[in-house]
């Protein structure tokens, strides 16, 4: 690793501290100490591994994405780039999808345009896979979950009716876009060659070989999810009577701070300890300690894990 590579790390270092900082800052540590000694640790490594597999199944997803475009790709440079990525957002929240890509780029010789297509795809994705999470939890769970969605997502999506309807028109246009991209970028140029790509890969979820490995990727990787959110609720005496349904819910809770472009996704602290505060009713030291140990384990994850990936890239792209 060159010195540029090391002061980048340095960097991601650095403001994950600066969000740790601020996240501990006025923390009552005593109280929490003695909250957080009531955790069973080995609960929390299975959740941490949770999270390596689910990088692991996107790596594998993404393969198969780029496969029908000609793209033959290294699992492990899909898996360090992703993870990687996942180092970059712990300093500058979505960058790492823009650096995932340029990894991939560099080390498998793919062109930007048609990764990031990919990668918009698979945003989708996660997109409707939380709407059926949203719609599992709710049903699982209808008494507790419905008063709560209602309140802090329809009821504020009813009162924005024309911003629905002008994202339901974008979506349609954009599924024009892509089908009939070729025909509407027929030109040589360079311009038309980037949208084109770009394009491709977005069109790329369509013409995957093997859509029902594809489809068990997905849905594994939000299994992955929900088991991380479930075994940290089992490390806790107090949440582990909640049960898969709890940690169902516990993932909503964590995907809707996610969806918030906060450093390092810090809002996942704040919106796990509302849920489970005010749907089963926990003790809000209680349901801090758990959004707590639920982000900083993951950040612990990453900045391992996506350490070494960064890394091992930094070393094969000699940049």
């Amino acid at each position: 690793m060159n010195k540029k590579d090391i002061i980048k790390y340095l960097i991601f270092a650095a403001v994950g501290a600066l969000v740790v900082y601020f996240i501990l800052k006025n923390f009552d540590f005593n109280e929490f100490k003695n909250t957080i000694k009531k955790a069973n640790l080995l609960f929390v490594i299975i959740s941490v591994s949770g999270g390596v597999v689910a990088v692991l199944l996107r790596a594998l997803r993404w393969q198969l994405l780029l496969k029908p475009m000609g793209y033959e790709t290294r699992l492990s440079n899909a898996y360090h780039s992703t993870m990687s990525g996942y180092l970059v957002n712990l300093g500058i929240p979505r960058a790492g999808e823009v650096s995932r890509c340029a990894l991939m780029a560099k080390t498998d010789k793919i062109p930007v345009n048609v990764l990031v297509g990919t990668v918009v795809s698979e945003r989708i994705l996660d997109l409707i896979m939380l709407a059926l999470v949203i719609t599992t939890s709710v049903i699982l769970e209808f008494g507790l979950l419905y008063d709560y969605i209602d309140q802090n997502l329809l009821s504020k999506m009813a009162d924005k009716k024309w911003l629905i309807i002008i994202i339901l028109l974008v979506f349609i246009a954009g599924i024009i876009f892509i089908f009939k991209s070729k025909n509407i970028f027929k030109g040589e140029g360079k311009l038309a060659k980037i949208f084109l790509g770009f394009a491709n890969g977005l069109k790329s979820v369509f013409t995957v070989q093997r859509p029902i490995l594809f489809i068990l990727y997905t849905v594994g990787i939000w299994f992955c999810y929900w088991m991380m959110t479930y075994f940290v609720l089992q490390a806790f005496d107090f949440t582990a009577h909640l049960g898969v349904t709890g940690g169902l819910c516990t993932l909503v809770f964590t995907s809707l701070g996610v969806i918030i472009p906060a450093p390092a996704g810090i809002a996942t602290i704040k919106s796990v300890e509302i849920g489970l505060f005010q749907i089963f009713s926990l003790p809000l030291l209680q349901a801090n300690a758990v959004g707590i140990v639920l982000f900083f384990s993951n950040i612990i994850m990453i900045i391992i894990a996506g350490g070494i990936s960064f890394a091992v890239m930094a070393y094969r792209t000699k940049v």
